[in-house]
């Protein structure tokens, strides 16, 4: 195959890549062909970097190896949001163990979510999707002492005083997008913020049990009738008035759930930036949650104030639920330091 050619077909993936990034950063789920990347499985934006590679390490073509580990190194870290371990020392602070998950209308039933509480041993529980049966859930003697609070989709469990509880924001089909909690902890009163705000499911032509051609057919109705935007607008007004209301929190803040923004998101970046994310601070690898058999993108985080930080963060094993919960300890960043 032609040197040149080669070397235009490397140079531009790279620029590829360079402008799905951008794309991503300004313009991001304000026209739907960006929410259509935004969502989609991004491990194949390597396959031209692999189908080049044969041809780079044959004799005399080996200095493209450098655009294409350039790419390689876009790839796995701005677009796939890969996450270098980066281990913190303990201090012998206070720490609060937090498990979040979206249980998609409890669809593990309670055994199975009581079971994963009582392994994990959070100090802190917080379902998302949820129904009655989460509360059954966290029933039983080893919750005895726990605090059991619900608002509309959201369960919110602790050991420690659930001091109050509402619903926050801009309400959908399926309730308000958040549930606002003062919780008193051994790091001291926390503002906690169970959140799930409306998903991109039918901006990406996703409806659930629809076929192919019935997606297509809906997708391009709603393109053309302008409700794709309209859908748009309605979920950066949910997360506007999620961070509305946390910016009048009192106390050092958590935001945990399923966010439903992916690595990239513009609204995420808007709204939630200044917040620390514990998979970035604590985790490793991609920390994907979604969906639960094949993930290949992290909606459910854990967001803190810059008085906290995380110590560790893991994603739990596939259960029933389309999403895979996830586990965060933190602790007063004053201590850390």
């Amino acid at each position: 195959m032609n040197h040149r050619f080669l070397w235009a077909a490397a140079l531009a993936w790279v620029a590829a890549l360079c402008a799905i990034l951008l794309l991503f950063r300004f313009v991001g789920e304000t026209a739907w062909p960006v929410v259509l990347l935004l969502y989609w499985p991004r491990a194949i934006w390597l396959a031209p970097g692999l189908a080049l590679l044969p041809f780079a390490l044959r004799r005399g073509r080996r200095a493209l190896l450098v655009p294409l580990a350039a790419g390689t190194l876009l790839w796995m870290f701005p677009v796939m949001g890969f996450v270098v371990p980066f281990p913190r020392g303990g201090s012998g602070s206070p720490t609060l163990r937090i498990l979040s998950y979206n249980t998609t209308h409890t669809v593990d039933g309670p055994e199975v979510l009581r079971a994963m509480v009582m392994e994990e041993k959070p100090d802190l529980v917080l379902f998302q999707w949820t129904s009655h049966l989460a509360d059954e859930a966290l029933s039983g003697p080893w919750f005895k002492g726990w605090t059991v609070r619900r608002s509309f989709q959201f369960t919110i469990a602790s050991r420690y005083f659930i001091a109050s509880l509402e619903p926050i924001g801009i309400p959908s089909g399926s309730g308000p997008p958040c549930a606002h909690a003062v919780v008193e902890t051994p790091l001291g009163a926390l503002d906690v913020y169970a959140i799930r705000p409306l998903s991109a499911r039918e901006e990406i032509g996703a409806g659930r049990g629809w076929g192919i051609r019935q997606r297509l057919r809906i997708f391009l109705s709603e393109l053309r009738t302008g409700k794709l935007e309209q859908l748009a607008a309605f979920r950066e007004g949910q997360v506007r008035s999620i961070a509305e209301a946390v910016a009048r929190a009192q106390h050092p803040v958590v935001i945990a759930g399923d966010t439903n923004l992916p690595d990239g998101s513009l609204f995420l970046e808007r709204y939630f930036g200044k917040f620390g994310d514990a998979f970035e601070q604590a985790g490793w690898a991609f920390g994907y949650t979604h969906p639960a058999k094949l993930p290949w993108l992290r909606l459910d985080r854990v967001l803190l104030g810059p008085e906290l930080e995380a110590v560790s963060f893991d994603v739990l094993g596939h259960h029933a639920s389309a999403h895979r919960a996830i586990v965060a300890e933190i602790r007063s960043a004053a201590a850390g330091r």
